[in-house]
């Protein structure tokens, strides 16, 4: 667990973990410089349950080196990653385990549940199509796939996955430290392009909190240039499937469009005409995803008209929330 500033959810997230039904846990929270209360939260919750073990007082600088130190700290046979500001239910890990081993998979992923913050939960989930519906194994080409820009369908890149240490040990992979959004996806695919067994479950055990800090979903000229980096990289490196080769080539070409249209959208907050026409005169495909931001003010006003009504998922989010956050 990486955290940075993140008090007002921070309690709530680590007792989500420590309330698993799977015991023989250790949870590994790396402060990365915090200004707030966060730490003297984390060490008097350690107090009480030593399998807490909380590292702080150096700046990482983002959530990859902070989870490399986390890894460089872990004791166990399985790595799970949990946001700071999220909560897991309690059976999350007990479940992932048993299928990670009934499968034999060196990755497991579940579904995300996505919930605002503030107001209506509004919740949406991360899983589309058949893995909606049935547990599958996902292979190279279809993670990549499923990672693209601005793209539909299932975004796998948001999962938190449960890892089998050794396959990280072996192919000594760790997260880019140059990444501050889609580390995790970049993790992933090089652990598969190693030859790691991912499978996943249809069940939504892990809840994404949406909210104004969140850095998942802000994609900065930074943020999209070490994406971009990545992603050629990626297209660098050999591999013997022309179905990865192609996936590869559409996420780098899904990644160029953005960041194309990230400098449409900042010439239009310049009111610069000549900028935007000569953007949109170098890749015209960015010209329908200027309906994102109008949705967006648009889901502000009426509220997310893509959220599915899902009482179980609702209720088990408020049950909880009442548990680990009170």
């Amino acid at each position: 667990m990486a955290n940075y500033n993140c008090e007002a959810y921070l309690k709530g997230a680590i007792r989500s973990v420590l309330n698993q039904t799977l015991a023989n846990i250790e949870l590994i929270l790396v402060d990365d410089g915090s200004s707030d209360g966060s730490v003297a939260l984390a060490e008097e919750i350690a107090q009480q349950d030593p399998r807490l073990r909380v590292f702080s007082g150096t700046r990482f600088g983002g959530p990859a080196p902070v989870r490399n130190h986390a890894l460089d700290q872990a004791r166990g046979e399985w790595i799970a990653i949990v946001d700071s500001d999220d909560l897991i239910a309690p059976q999350r890990l007990e479940h992932m385990l048993e299928a990670a081993i009934s499968t034999k998979a060196d990755i497991m992923i579940d579904d995300l549940a996505i919930f605002q913050n503030e107001g209506e939960p509004d919740i949406t989930t991360m899983l589309d199509g058949d893995l909606k519906d049935r547990p599958g194994r996902i292979m190279e080409s279809e993670y990549i796939k499923a990672n693209m820009m601005y793209g539909r369908g299932s975004q796998l890149g948001y999962a938190k996955p449960l890892i089998r240490r050794s396959s990280l040990d072996t192919n000594n992979i760790r997260y880019n430290e140059s990444m501050r959004i889609g580390e995790d996806y970049d993790l992933i695919v090089r652990l598969l392009s190693a030859g790691a067994r991912m499978m996943s479950l249809p069940e939504a055990m892990y809840f994404y909190r949406k909210h104004n800090r969140s850095i998942s979903h802000r994609l900065d000229a930074n943020s999209l240039d070490a994406l971009r980096a990545a992603a050629e990289a990626a297209m660098c490196q050999p591999t013997p499937h022309a179905e990865v080769t192609a996936a590869h080539a559409a996420r780098l070409k899904s990644i160029r469009r953005a960041i194309v249209f990230d400098g449409v959208i900042e010439a239009l907050k310049q009111k610069n005409i000549v900028r935007t026409l000569m953007l949109f005169r170098q890749d015209p495909t960015v010209l329908p995803l200027l309906r994102l931001p109008l949705l967006g003010k648009l889901q502000k006003v009426t509220g997310n008209p893509f959220a599915r009504s899902d009482e179980d998922l609702t209720a088990e989010l408020q049950q909880l929330r009442q548990q680990c956050e009170a």
